[in-house]
């Protein structure tokens, strides 16, 4: 957390304006990070609808395997069926 020193740098704007811009200053040059190591940023959207972008299905297979690769550490269960398991859940 920034001292509060920080923030009054920032007079022109109120403190949560200024923490708001930061965040998102920092959120830019981790995506870029993520850019140049040839990754890709996924975004979770919901429309109104309950329409979602293509990367909803990304994250939950995401989530899936990484809940599937705990799981076989502990039990003696097929990784694939198991991963299938945690994607029906989610």
């Amino acid at each position: 957390m920034k001292s509060n020193s920080d923030y009054h740098n920032h007079k022109d704007m109120p403190p949560a304006a200024a923490r708001q811009a930061e965040v998102t200053r920092d959120y830019l040059k981790r995506a870029a990070r993520i850019d140049e190591l040839n990754g890709r940023v996924l975004i979770f959207v919901v429309g109104a609808f309950a329409k979602m972008s293509d990367d909803v299905s990304r994250i939950c297979d995401i989530i899936a395997h990484d809940l599937a690769r705990t799981h076989v550490l502990y039990y003696d269960d097929d990784a694939k069926r198991t991963k299938g398991m945690y994607r029906q859940r989610i």
